[in-house]
């Protein structure tokens, strides 16, 4: 998630803040109303993907040498600075809702189970970057190891192994980020396809794999990784995701979005927390869930309205904590 710091493309802040909107809606209808009403599949996993894939994105600096120094010192400062003091805030207010053993939520941080999405990118962010660094960046090298990645995914995702720090997540993100890499670094090849046409149709093949999908009984989870049909999968993440890149730049700029985006690491570290409370709150005052889906467009715009009180707040007072120099 992190962001190159002297020009920033108002697109990747774009897309990542509609994928923070996705993950948003998905937790405030798990918690207020027990249930994903739009199916987990459905959206879910494009918006984690595209996550990492943005991240890979971020990794290519034309006419820079790469530094393995300069990476993980970023990777420790911007994510796994955040990742503990984010979740040691959060960890008696958690324990208390959930009636968790404080002992238990506190080695569930060592372990980087306290968050799986961040110590899964932190993770991987690492592995591709002792990538990048070994390969010298030869992309024959670097698409070997991110096969390698893949298979040790797909071995520990069959088998009942414990993984700290969510390594087999990370192992199914260090592809996504090779593609991201690989997208960058050929950008210029892809301008001939940033026509309308092209975006439609790729929209409409979309559309066909979910209905696909769906009607196969198909399901995608990420964690835990259960995957019903590898195949399926990987044509999924390669569509949604060229066609979300297209879109994000067609659409030019929307402040709203793209502040949304620039903050979306603080996003999800609350974005289970505050559906939680709003959704408590909510029932309260006797605005349960009524099966009719504007309570839940309407729990959302509170949910997403305190998060980024939040955020703002954040970045605004406590920009160090996300390894930040000043304000932004």
């Amino acid at each position: 998630m992190e962001v190159e710091r002297n020009i920033r493309k108002h697109w990747v802040d774009l897309l990542r803040g509609l994928c923070m909107i996705a993950i948003l809606l998905d937790h405030t209808e798990i918690y207020y109303t027990g249930s994903n009403i739009i199916d987990y599949s459905f959206y879910v996993v494009n918006a984690l993907v595209i996550f990492f894939f943005l991240s890979g994105y971020l990794f290519y600096k034309s006419n820079t040498d790469f530094s393995i120094i300069h990476k993980l010192r970023s990777i420790a400062r911007s994510i796994l600075l955040p990742y503990f003091v984010f979740t040691m805030v959060i960890a008696l207010p958690k324990s208390f809702a959930h009636s968790y053993d404080i002992s238990s939520t506190l080695l569930s941080i060592l372990t980087g189970d306290a968050s799986w999405f961040v110590a899964a990118l932190a993770v991987a962010e690492a592995i591709f970057a002792l990538m990048l660094w070994a390969s010298k960046g030869r992309n024959i090298l670097l698409a070997m190891s991110a096969a390698l990645c893949f298979v040790g995914c797909y071995v520990l995702s069959t088998r009942e192994i414990l993984c700290y720090w969510h390594i087999e997540n990370a192992f199914l993100a260090v592809p996504l980020l090779y593609l991201g890499y690989l997208y960058h670094r050929y950008e210029h090849h892809f301008y001939r396809f940033s026509r309308p046409l092209y975006t439609v149709f790729l929209l409409f093949l979309l559309v066909l794999l979910k209905v696909y999908e769906h009607s196969a009984g198909i399901t995608f989870l990420i964690e835990p990784i259960r995957v019903g049909n590898w195949y399926v999968f990987w044509a999924d993440v390669l569509v949604s995701i060229l066609c979300l890149v297209q879109i994000s730049k067609a659409m030019g700029e929307v402040y709203w979005l793209e502040w949304t985006g620039r903050r979306s690491l603080v996003y999800y570290f609350f974005s289970g927390g505050v559906p939680l409370c709003v959704s408590w709150g909510l029932g309260k005052m006797g605005m349960n869930y009524s099966s009719t889906y504007c309570n839940v467009v309407f729990a959302f715009l509170c949910v997403y309205l305190f998060a980024s009180l939040i955020a703002g707040c954040v970045y605004r007072y406590f920009s160090f904590v996300l390894g930040k120099g000043k304000r932004e």
